[in-house]
């Protein structure tokens, strides 16, 4: 391996570090409990809001579930699974596209969200490839699932 091979993947261990400890809080310690996991984990909770009660529409899970739940690992930076949950990218990035797990199915079906992938990894539901999202909880409580479900069955308007 060449000498600027060997820098390229030092800067890139480095920036896949950091992205690890900025999506866990910083390295502070902040959102572990005292054995270092996530605190919740496992626990089923309700999105932090950021504006308002949630509802069925894509503005309103933007802001209180996709921004601050998801982008640390679906936004700009990383977007796993070729996903991109961050404002004025989720829509493109879900809706009527092949899930990469299983490509069968569509993220978001407009109207069916039985069948949309989306719903299922959020629900944890026994077809899934993967884990369940959030990965690693906390997962989302079922009215938080049920309004997202309530969109897609509207057909997943834009808004």
């Amino acid at each position: 391996m060449t000498r600027g091979a060997h820098a390229r993947l030092a800067k890139l261990f480095v920036w896949t570090s950091l992205a690890a400890i900025t999506a866990c809080g910083g390295g502070s310690g902040e959102g572990l409990d005292q054995n270092g996991q996530p605190v919740g984990q496992g626990r089923v909770v309700a999105p932090p809001s950021s504006g308002g009660a949630l509802t069925p529409d894509l503005a309103s899970i933007q802001r209180n579930v996709f921004t601050p739940m998801c982008t640390s690992c679906h936004g700009a930076a990383i977007a796993n699974q070729g996903m991109r949950l961050d404002e004025g990218n989720s829509f493109a990035s879900i809706v009527n596209v092949d899930s990469q797990e299983i490509s069968a199915l569509k993220r978001i079906k407009p109207g069916d969200p039985d069948n949309s992938y989306l719903i299922q990894k959020l629900r944890g539901s026994s077809t899934i490839a993967g884990d369940r999202m959030p990965l690693g909880g906390p997962f989302l409580s079922q009215d938080t699932i049920d309004t997202i479900a309530q969109w897609v069955a509207n057909g997943a308007p834009m808004n």
